[in-house]
């Protein structure tokens, strides 16, 4: 890895053989495998080279790996949580290759748990049959975030806003990106989003403030067809301390602490046979309902997991710790908890090698939608996505790097202009379309709060200066309008008015640059 110093970003306007913009997980392993294979290779990061969602992931990898374990069985817990929109095709490919890229990221050196006869430890998360996870301690994406970048080989432009794709007659040459206040403009014939989610617009998030999903409406703007907008994932445990928040992993509750209300009743059987090991999108409502049923607060107690005689401070020392730092010891007390937003299952349609219907621009992990998630992702699936499909990204890539660098010379480049916009006074900030997010598209939804919110970021993206928060509000609308023509309720998206899963609403939403500006 040789970070560019920011002096030299003035003179930066270089051709490489690819582009990925992001540094988590599925943007750093698919340009490790680029640059094993003497490709020319620069990562775009919007902050430090390590912050991603990738970083904050505690819980693990879920992997068929276990002996009582196969990958058909992985793949029959991935069909069930997607509430029937999982891509069996996808999932059979995210299961079975699966266990060769842990393998992989094993070889790069990460490190996992053992046990005394060096074997892999294993933990069970929600919705699966089996312990199948693999982790360390309880920041396991910090140690893939590690390995990953020990082991990549190209440059790295850190604090790098990519602003615009350089797109021509449907085929994309490379993007431009401001770093400083100044604009710079770096091309090559591949480009791959791998720009994360988009919880961060929301007000409770277990996200990095990064996590803004910028690169997916970037890719809107500039004719990427998008898939499933309306679902988002909201995490059931977080624990919310003056509008921040932080996640308490769902190993916690794999290792057997359990959820109670105000009153210490255990609820969760009243929701579902698999009582606290339900999948994410009933657990968080479960507890929505229960606030309301009992007028208080709903909490997580670590207490059960010590009387299986594992210490709380050493296998979860990031969540306890940080709970010790506003006074709270889980050992003894009871952590109050909250669902917030916390990841996109949304995102830029692609096919089984990352490719988009631009030519020459591809999207892993969280900015892409591959189908494998469905309507709700199986927990620990996520790291597990990038791995697989960020290989898989990188031979499309290559692969296509070989024809499109054939004339990729002789183009004259040309930046396309913004997304039309009047110039306003700026009334709206970030901070403004954040609480939209939160009291429309949240945990519940329905019509008339949707129709409030596309009214709201229509003026945003009509009358703010800000490119973030138009850019922001661009995404933003496209979610609350794919929520508003989704007539049921199904995974991560949940409307009051229509409270049902309907068949003639089992599939795959799509949603393209006309829709928007159809709308505005």
């Amino acid at each position: 890895m040789r970070l560019i110093d920011k002096d030299d970003i003035k003179h930066y306007s270089k051709v490489y053989d690819a582009i990925v913009i992001g540094s988590g997980a599925a943007g750093l392993f698919c340009a490790t495998k680029l640059s094993h294979v003497g490709l020319n290779v620069c990562i775009l990061t919007k902050d430090s080279a390590d912050t991603s969602s990738t970083k904050l992931a505690q819980g693990g990898i879920a992997v068929a790996l276990p002996v009582n374990d196969s990958p058909s069985c992985h793949y029959n817990d991935t069909i069930k949580a997607g509430a029937g929109l999982v891509d069996r095709k996808t999932a059979l490919i995210l299961v079975e290759e699966g266990v060769k890229r842990v393998i992989d990221l094993i070889r790069m050196g990460a490190t996992f748990e053992m046990d005394e006869l060096g074997l892999l430890k294993f933990t069970k998360e929600a919705a699966h049959s089996v312990p199948r996870i693999v982790y360390y301690k309880d920041k396991t994406g910090e140690e893939v975030e590690r390995s990953l970048l020990d082991t990549y080989r190209g440059d790295i432009v850190e604090h790098a806003f990519v602003k615009e794709l350089i797109v021509k007659n449907g085929r994309c040459y490379g993007v431009v990106f401001e770093n400083n206040g100044n604009n710079f403009a770096i091309y090559a014939p591949v480009v791959a989003i791998a720009t994360g989610g988009a919880a961060g617009l929301y007000e409770k998030h277990t996200n990095p403030e990064t996590s803004t999903g910028d690169g997916i409406a970037i890719a809107l703007r500039y004719g990427a067809v998008l898939k499933d907008l309306e679902f988002v994932q909201f995490h059931p445990t977080a624990f919310v301390n003056e509008g921040r928040s932080f996640l308490i992993s769902e190993s916690v509750r794999g290792e057997g602490a359990v959820i109670v209300d105000s009153y210490g009743r255990r609820f969760m059987g009243d929701y579902h046979p698999l009582w606290e090991l339900a999948p994410r999108d009933v657990v968080t409502r479960a507890i929505e309902n229960q606030k309301k049923i009992t007028g208080g607060k709903i909490f997580l107690d670590f207490r059960p997991i010590e009387k299986e005689g594992i210490d709380i401070n050493e296998r979860f020392p990031t969540i306890t710790q940080k709970l010790n730092e506003v006074g709270i010891d889980a050992k003894m007390d009871l952590v109050p908890i909250s669902p917030v937003a916390h990841y996109y299952l949304g995102g830029i349609a692609v096919d089984t090698f990352g490719r988009t219907n631009i030519k020459g621009l591809f999207a892993i992990g969280e900015a892409s939608c591959t189908g494998v998630h469905g309507a709700n992702r199986l927990a620990s699936n996520s790291l597990l996505e990038c791995l697989v499909f960020g290989e898989r990204t990188a031979y499309g890539m290559y692969r296509d790097l070989r024809i499109l660098s054939l004339n990729f010379k002789k183009v004259s480049f040309k930046k396309i202009p913004c997304f039309p916009y009047e110039k306003g006074n700026d009334v709206f900030t970030s901070d403004d379309l954040r609480k939209v997010m939160w009291k429309y598209l949240g945990i519940m939804r329905d019509g008339s709060g949707l129709t409030k919110a596309i009214d709201v970021f229509r003026q945003m993206i009509i009358s703010s200066s800000s490119f973030e928060v138009r850019n922001s509000a661009v995404l933003s609308l496209a979610i609350a309008i794919s929520a508003m023509r989704r007539e049921e309720s199904r995974g991560g998206h949940f409307r009051r008015d229509y409270p049902y899963e309907r068949e003639e609403f089992k599939f795959h939403s799509s949603f393209i640059l006309r829709d928007l500006l159809n709308s505005i």
